[in-house]
């Protein structure tokens, strides 16, 4: 009855050899794959990071006569916005204070940064914001 494992046999060299070649492959399919989805993320969030951006400049511009001077100055100042209390239009209205831009990410400064790191570059003459991350510069 005990004598099963007097003829089993462990791994050898060459079943261990195709193991590792087949982690090997699956790693070499995901870790490609997980970069790529990664950098599709990070994309999509500079476009909806530049776009809050602007849109941000957009309202100051409109409600103060003029472009901020910088992008921190949209962090730090705020702006009464009115805001309905329910579905209701008769339900009443309430003003909110709130930042004209609420920060994703910054830096120890206090600094803007986008989803690769880089720094927002802003232009307070013209109210222009673009990424200054290598090869999305245009965006």
């Amino acid at each position: 009855m005990g004598t099963w494992y007097k003829n089993a046999k462990g791994l050898t060299i060459i079943d261990a050899v195709i193991t590792l070649c087949l982690i090997g492959i699956l790693i070499g399919v995901v870790i490609p794959k997980y970069q790529r989805v990664a950098r599709e993320a990070q994309e999509a969030a500079l476009k909806m990071g530049l776009a809050n951006i602007r849109s941000s400049i957009r309202l100051f511009r409109a409600l103060n006569a003029r472009n901020p001077k910088s992008l921190n100055e949209l962090i730090e100042e705020s702006v009464m916005l009115p805001s309905r209390m329910g579905p209701d239009p008769s339900s009443g209205s309430i003003f909110l204070d709130e930042k004209y831009l609420v920060a994703q990410a910054l830096d120890a400064q206090g600094r803007l940064v986008d989803p690769f790191g880089s720094y927002y570059a802003y232009d307070p003459v013209l109210g222009a914001v673009k990424a200054s991350t290598r090869g999305y510069e245009n965006w």
